[in-house]
């Protein structure tokens, strides 16, 4: 056995009882790959409201009629194991209010970078913790399979066994990915590698040609992830932020990055529409909506201005003051303390909605739409 392989010795302690663990699976099988940099392929088809599934094993803990604060960690005798391959995660408690309220729900803790867990487990409760894998290829981890143990302390400050530890026993196994483009070759290639890994005993890398062959399908994999999810980049909603601006451009819908990302969203969306409308009262009024998030007043009837006689009184509906002439319209927007705008970004809508031959005032209200 290597040096670096040797085991470590640990600090024996008593036994804890009144908790039942179970691990499943126990033997986990991951696949090596390179961590994703920029934009992911995976995020291609990722909605709003989809949360990933989580890779890695479920851990069962049943308490008996005592309750127990539990510390949680994983270990390894195997000089070759790295404390960043594992994380941990767990779902917050349900109706916690008649559990015991937040000061309960306080007694669940993540630390240090979520690979280390604190725990509470009351009284003849079932809990289900999950163990995330997250090793990756980095030019640094081995392939095989890696023992290691979930060790649970009982941490409860006036528990008589307080310091008892329970040990669950687990085995990752990290492989290469196989290289899938030994399907397309001659079968006498298939068979030879066939005949030559029945003759090994246990998980070993694969042979050199094969690794040659894994080579290149690193290459076009995320390319043919991407093709797989291309619909995802057309979806104004679906779309990662990186391509909202490829996907504009195609609509020929300049958009401005100081805009929110919902409302840049919105906007694509509704391209085709806003085209249809373009030049129109209808169109510059939803384009400004997406905006400002409010529905703007839009006047497009000239008004002639008048002069106080003995007979007009200041203050009534029929008084207006002032003109605007032909071919001008007035654009009032309600504004409050929660609606942020900028009102340089309104002038520029106005001015690529409407038509070229008329001129516009705008007037910033401060009330609230409707009023």
């Amino acid at each position: 056995m290597a040096l670096a392989e040797r085991p470590i010795p640990r600090i024996p302690r008593p036994r804890l009882d009144g908790i039942e663990a179970e691990l499943t699976p126990d033997y986990n099988f991951m696949e090596l790959r390179p961590k994703p940099v920029g934009t992911s392929p995976s995020r291609l088809g990722m909605m709003w409201h989809v949360v990933p599934k989580p890779r890695g094993a479920s851990l069962k803990l049943t308490s008996d009629g005592k309750s127990h604060k539990l510390h949680i960690s994983v270990e390894s005798s195997d000089g070759r194991w790295k404390p960043q391959w594992i994380k941990w995660s767990f779902p917050t408690r349900q109706a916690s209010e008649l559990q015991g309220g937040d000061s309960l729900t306080a007694q669940d803790e993540l630390q240090d970078g979520d690979r280390k867990l604190n725990l509470m487990v009351t009284a003849n409760e079932t809990r289900v913790i999950t163990l995330e894998f997250v090793a990756t290829l980095d030019g640094e981890t081995l392939t095989g399979d890696f023992p290691f143990e979930i060790v649970i302390q009982d941490i409860t400050a006036d528990s008589n066994g307080g310091g008892a530890e329970l040990q669950v026993n687990g085995i990752l196994c990290l492989t290469h990915p196989e290289a899938r483009l030994f399907d397309q070759l001659p079968s006498i290639y298939r068979e030879a590698l066939h005949d030559m890994r029945e003759d090994i005993g246990g998980y070993q890398d694969p042979p050199f040609f094969e690794r040659y062959i894994r080579g290149f399908e690193d290459v076009y994999e995320p390319l043919q992830a991407m093709l797989e999810q291309l619909d995802a980049l057309f979806g104004p909603y679906s779309t990662p932020p990186d391509f909202l601006l490829w996907l504009g451009a195609w609509v020929v819908m300049p958009l401005d990055e100081n805009w929110p990302e919902m409302r840049r969203r919105k906007l694509i969306a509704e391209a085709v529409t806003l085209y249809r409308w373009r030049g129109t009262r209808k169109g510059l009024s939803r384009y400004l909506e997406i905006y400002c998030g409010v529905k703007p007043e839009i006047n497009d009837q000239p008004v002639e201005g008048m002069r106080l006689g003995p007979d007009s009184k200041l203050g009534t509906k029929a008084t207006v003051l002032g003109d605007v002439p032909p071919h001008t319209f007035v654009v009032t927007i309600p504004t409050s303390d929660k609606i942020t705008v900028n009102e340089q970004t309104i002038h520029d809508i106005i001015r690529y909605e409407k038509p070229a031959h008329t001129a516009y005032a705008l007037r910033l209200s401060q009330r609230a739409a409707g009023e």
